[in-house]
């Protein structure tokens, strides 16, 4: 126990200053001596305090972080996967048994994948080549949009905009050649592109069940889907199809995806709960794993009662806690010697408010960075997270390798040869000069100051009020500026998900600050799943501002995050021109070598400050994300794998309490000695 407490101890101490994140990354694992002996599970129940939205069939259609849980656990035969040991995206050893890259005389490059010949779906289906093909087809089809979809952007693929655009019936960037072979074709104008392999990294979806009566063809030219029986001549894809098999609330595949390639099934979805079980013909992760906890639940976790519905058993796990009476009472749980154990790491993502883009008044940058200097970021992070974030002024996760490698936490991706030249030797000693020479001091930082946001504002002619006269401090609530003609007045909404007690730290230490500079803003609270359909909508009436999160992936391509424009057209003070900016850094970021990290990482700095400066966003903090567990769930490396789904494959149940007896020691005589 004196061990145990040790542990925690260090480990609240390393979150404790800012500068512990410059140099360890918040990784530690506290695990108690003893469980108690009346556990005996056939069903983990793993709660997260964000609740689920129902869409478990790619991101098209919404991309809450506890979806992707679910798609995790029931579909995972990617053609390419991130290789943890590598630190780069590599074909998947599950699932192809070979790959080969060429360019033909066109300079298209060719990347040719021998499939594995012993995979299968859930219910005993084999998985070809084919179904790849029709996941690639499914995700471009114009039904998608018609269903409320975003259809995914495979411009980089050849022959893309003639397919979607319907000029020929034919994707000519994928062919398949036999039932275990599938070609993709990348046009040179996309290359090259840092995480290459990360954009053929499809998964394969059941044809038989989002469209049945259909199957795909390639005649030499391409893919696509026809009729499965040839003698049925009117089309059979359609949005009336696909309406009914994936998108029907009871069974549809988007909520319903009972047919997989993942390490479990879904069993039973009902708007809160997923329940799953095993998945038979689940042939092992990357390194060979298969599951071995029979059944797994997964809901929602109420903030103010998840810990002692854990300590009640009710609970077997908990995920991605955040808040900090939260994260202080399961570590008091944990260091009771009561049978539990927490593992902390640094979160990939952040928090933020995004302005919305037709929003009249935040047009101007100006506007944008008044209200960044009204909001005390270090109060609302220290409200909410304590000492288990930090403030941030870029878009920007503590657990980013990027800002593992700026900050010095990560060891950099260069190699001395055994034996090496001085020239060798100077050569990589100058890279690693220049490693360490990366900061994030050009990026833009913003702190209370009140004063700071009026002189923006007057300066950039927000002084009238509501009548059209002088605005006066004190007398007068809301700045105004005639733009165009018409009035706009600094009168704001800010939506946030209900019952997030972020809103407190908001009207506290936002708020009144925008007040007192001349901005009112109004909180408006929403459910998760009506904020996420008004953010994805971007031009929601009467919503000036969204406080949101997310959980980046490991690739970061923030392109999709910003809207398209024209960055070469004279600047032009809006959040349009703002977005399209944005998209031509992280698309010029994007343009890299896989082999130039170095590169990559200049770039990525280079993207934040421009961001820190435009702010179409303003980011507030990124935090250590803390799960708590029984300690008789053993090899559960969430650091390693990054999603519980990932990590409770290799996990598996060892009663503690039992195991001692089986050794013939006495567990309670242990517990009068740790507990006199």
């Amino acid at each position: 126990m004196k061990r145990l407490i040790a542990i925690i101890a260090a480990g609240i101490m390393l979150l404790g200053a800012m500068s512990a994140f410059a140099e360890d990354r918040p990784e530690a694992t506290v695990e108690p001596v003893l469980s108690y002996p009346d556990r005996n599970y056939e069903e983990l129940v793993v709660g997260n305090p964000t609740p689920m939205d129902g869409k478990f069939f790619t991101g098209m259609w919404g991309n809450a972080t506890t979806d992707i849980d679910v798609r995790t656990l029931v579909n995972s035969y990617y053609l390419t996967i991130w290789g943890y040991d590598t630190g780069f995206f590599r074909a998947n050893p599950v699932t192809v048994a070979g790959l080969s890259v060429t360019e033909d005389a066109k300079q298209y490059r060719k990347y040719r994948f021998q499939l594995a010949d012993d995979l299968f779906y859930s219910d005993g289906t084999r998985i070809t080549a084919w179904d790849y093909a029709f996941s690639v087809l499914f995700q471009i089809a114009p039904e998608i949009s018609e269903l409320g979809g975003l259809p995914m952007d495979l411009s980089y693929l050849e022959g893309y905009e003639d397919y979607v655009s319907g000029e020929v019936p034919y994707l000519a960037g994928v062919r398949v050649t036999d039932d275990l072979k599938i070609e993709f074709s990348v046009k040179p104008e996309a290359l090259p592109y840092f995480f290459e392999l990360y954009r053929l990294g499809f998964l394969p979806y059941p044809i038989h069940e989002i469209a049945p009566g259909c199957k795909v063809f390639d005649d030499g030219m391409g893919i696509y889907i026809g009729n499965e029986d040839p003698d049925v001549l009117e089309k059979i894809f359609s949005t009336e199809l696909l309406q009914k098999t994936v998108m029907d609330p009871d069974n549809g595949y988007l909520s319903h995806p009972t047919v997989g390639s993942g390490p479990y099934v879904l069993t039973s979805w009902d708007g809160q709960t997923c329940t799953f079980e095993i998945n038979p013909y689940f042939k092992g992760n990357s390194e060979g794993f298969t599951p071995s906890i029979p059944k797994l639940r997964f809901t929602l976790a109420e903030n103010d009662t998840m810990i002692d519905k854990l300590e009640a058993d009710e609970f077997q796990l908990l995920n991605k806690v955040v808040r900090r009476d939260v994260i202080e009472k399961g570590i008091g749980l944990v260091s009771s010697g009561k049978g539990y154990t927490l593992t902390n790491y640094p979160r990939i993502g952040l928090s933020f408010i995004v302005f919305t883009p037709d929003s009249p008044a935040l047009q101007e940058q100006d506007v944008r960075q008044a209200i960044n200097f009204c909001m005390d970021k270090d109060a609302m992070r220290e409200d909410y997270t304590h000492l288990y974030g930090i403030t941030m002024d870029g878009m920007i996760g503590i657990g980013q390798w990027m800002y593992g490698m700026v900050m010095g936490t990560e060891e950099y991706p260069e190699t001395l040869p055994e034996n090496p030249t001085p020239e060798e030797e100077e050569e990589y000693n100058q890279k690693i000069s220049e490693w360490k020479a990366l900061s994030l001091d050009g990026l833009k930082h913003y702190e209370l100051d009140v004063n700071k946001a009026v002189r923006l504002l007057d300066g950039n002619g927000w002084t009238m009020n509501t009548e059209g006269r002088r605005f006066q401090a004190g007398r007068d609530e809301v700045r105004c500026k005639k733009i165009r003609g018409e009035l706009i007045t600094l009168e704001l909404t800010c939506a946030y998900p209900k019952d997030n007690i972020m809103a407190a730290s908001m009207e506290e230490y936002f708020v009144p600050f925008l007040k007192e500079a001349g901005i009112k803003l109004t909180l408006i609270p929403m459910e998760m799943k009506e904020l996420l359909k008004a953010y994805n909508d971007r031009d929601i009436e009467n919503i000036d501002m969204f406080y949101l999160g997310d959980d980046f992936n490991i690739e970061f391509d923030p392109q999709l995050f910003f809207l398209a424009g024209d960055p070469d057209a004279s600047k032009e003070d809006t959040l349009a021109w703002a977005h399209a900016q944005m998209a031509e850094y992280a698309r010029l970021m994007c343009e890299t070598v896989p082999s130039d990290a170095l590169g990559f990482v200049r770039k990525w700095i280079t993207f934040q400050e421009k961001l820190s400066d435009l702010l179409p966003l303003i980011p507030v903090y990124s935090n250590v994300y803390y799960d708590f567990y029984t300690s008789d769930l053993m090899n559960y490396d969430i650091i390693k794998y990054i999603t519980w789904g990932d990590a409770i494959v290799p996990a598996n149940y060892y009663n503690v309490y039992q195991s001692m007896l089986d050794m013939g020691i006495d567990p309670t005589v242990m517990e009068e000695e740790e507990n006199p």
